[in-house]
């Protein structure tokens, strides 16, 4: 029926244009709301030919800690009435026939299946369009006289495809692929809308708590059932995430991170409850869910290791910064294979495992512990070919050399620059004490051994010693 024709019947009907994004972003809200049933929870994106319209929950060994599948069924029904979501839901052995029972079965309730000799009975009788097929191969069906799932499960396979002679093979294939997926021959896999965690412990409240300090004292009772977990298998957690699920059918999370592994109790309820007053109740909370994502094996620690002690205060001083400031507010030094002493290091994130240190070479020569940015070139008043400045003028400022080492002679990977010029390092100290390290850039002329990289090399400034 068009717009047109119900407005001529009802002229009082409400209206309103379709906006399919926000439908959208509704069902993926619903769908993390029912992660609170099971964490293998998906969109349902497979539905042929027509609009992702549902969530697809595998229940599988979930159940019973509901009561049971009915009991599950009641509650999920029961929750979403409360919210004012009209819902269709089937439970059946397998994704397809629960597809098909949601959508097609003639029941006022819902339908629960437990296997495929009773599925088969309730799935006889309904549309081919049941088994998600396109409608090029409904109105095929439909013309040979195959108007229900019972007609075409009775076929044998050969005879079937016999039927279809004549048609495209990919809807041959098509049309087998689906008996066998509702048939339960063939399986279906579901990718979650996020990553399944490694551990989780959870809480439900008999009535929905409201008020800030309840939800604290809940966390900190979490956390503690996690960490005894984690010890007893020597695991520690990198992220963790704590989802708040509201009687009103959404889901509030807060997401922390660590520096290192840890299992500290205090720690990781210190960093949790920084973010427990982003937290907005409204009507209150029903199910509080701590996921452990990203562990790591974490054997005990001997207590009185001052070495251990000193590391472990250090990284939950970088967990608190960055939970206060943002993870991106802290940063690493992160070692780069290269040469060049600006391409040695880069910032990387406070939570980043690997920086490389362990494979960064031996310096046969001292290096600064201040570096500018950028080299910055500076005038020599006083040149020595092959040696060190005597004289040269940085920031408007003269300094003369008194004591110089060098040079250390650096060069660019061929790989990234192959016509680089060489540099020449030096440490010189200069009148007053300061000691700066300087290099030219391009290499003099020598008769008979070498050709001069630069007609005039360029000196610059690139770091300062303590």
């Amino acid at each position: 029926m068009t717009l047109a024709e119900a407005l001529a019947i009802r002229p009082d009907i409400a209206t309103e244009a379709a906006d399919p994004e926000l439908d959208a972003r509704k069902l993926e809200e619903l769908a993390r709301w029912l992660v609170r049933y099971t964490p293998l929870t998906a969109i349902d994106d497979t539905v042929g030919g027509n609009c992702s319209n549902g969530v697809l929950l595998d229940i599988t060994g979930c159940a019973h800690l509901f009561g049971g599948e009915r009991a599950m069924l009641t509650d999920i029904e029961a929750r979403l009435e409360r919210a004012g979501i009209n819902a269709r839901i089937a439970i059946a052995e397998n994704r397809a026939s629960a597809w098909a029972l949601a959508r097609f079965y003639p029941s006022e309730t819902s339908v629960i299946s437990t296997s495929f000799t009773e599925s088969a009975k309730m799935l006889a009788g309904l549309p081919v369009q049941a088994l998600r097929l396109d409608n090029a191969s409904v109105l095929t069906l439909n013309r040979l006289g195959l108007k229900t799932i019972g007609s075409l499960l009775d076929l044998p396979r050969p005879t079937l495809a016999q039927r279809f002679r004549g048609r495209p093979s990919k809807e041959i294939t098509a049309l087998l692929t689906r008996l066998d997926q509702l048939c339960g021959r063939y399986d279906e896999p579901t990718s979650p809308l996020a990553r399944l965690p490694s551990w989780r412990v959870q809480q439900a409240f008999s009535e929905p708590a409201q008020h800030l300090p309840m939800i604290e004292t809940v966390t900190d009772t979490l956390v503690s059932k996690l960490t005894v977990l984690l010890a007893e298998a020597e695991q520690g957690v990198r992220r963790l995430a704590l989802q708040a699920f509201r009687v009103d059918g959404s889901l509030q999370e807060i997401v922390i991170g660590t520096n290192r592994s840890s299992r500290d109790k205090t720690h990781l309820t210190r960093l949790l409850l920084e973010k427990t007053a982003t937290l907005e109740a409204e009507f209150g909370f029903d199910l509080l869910i701590l996921n452990a994502f990203e562990t790591e094996h974490l054997p005990p620690i001997q207590i009185g290791n001052t070495n251990t002690r000193h590391n472990q205060s250090a990284s939950e001083l970088f967990d608190r910064l960055a939970t206060r400031l943002g993870p991106q507010s802290i940063s690493k030094l992160k070692h780069i294979e290269s040469h060049l002493p600006e391409r040695a290091q880069t910032l990387a994130p406070a939570h980043e495992k690997r920086l490389g240190w362990e494979r960064s070479p031996p310096n046969t020569a001292p290096r600064p512990l201040r570096l500018l940015l950028r080299p910055e070139v500076m005038d020599v008043l006083a040149e020595v070919p092959e040696g060190a400045p005597r004289r040269f003028l940085w920031r408007r400022m003269e300094h003369r050399t008194t004591k110089a080492e060098g040079p250390e002679r650096i060069a660019c990977e061929w790989w990234i620059n192959p016509e680089a010029e060489t540099r020449d390092y030096y440490r010189v100290e200069v009148t007053g004490g300061a000691r700066f390290w300087v290099f030219r850039q391009g290499l003099y002329a020598v008769k008979d051994v070498r050709h001069a990289e630069n007609s005039k090399p360029t000196w610059y400034m690139h770091g300062f010693f303590a």
